[in-house]
């Protein structure tokens, strides 16, 4: 899947995919990449890179993409 664009707090942000649950994306202040990971019941589960806890705001964008990949999943 190519770049492709989501709307989070009211600026449009691009959004690369590196591998099934790693996502690179453009926010105003740097590039960030963030890491769904799912528990054993199957919850996703946001990270930015390289770090173990989950914010609100890494949660709502992970949330954001999930959202976005599944109305364009072609299913």
């Amino acid at each position: 899947m190519g770049p492709f664009t989501i709307t989070f707090e009211g600026n449009k942000l691009e959004v690369r995919v590196q591998s099934e649950n790693v996502f690179i994306v453009r926010i105003p202040e740097k590039m960030i990449h963030i890491v769904r990971r799912q528990d054993n019941e199957g919850a996703s589960h946001w990270f930015e890179d390289g770090k173990d806890n989950e914010t609100e705001q890494i949660q709502s964008l992970g949330e954001t993409i999930d959202t976005y990949l599944q109305k364009n999943s072609g299913s």
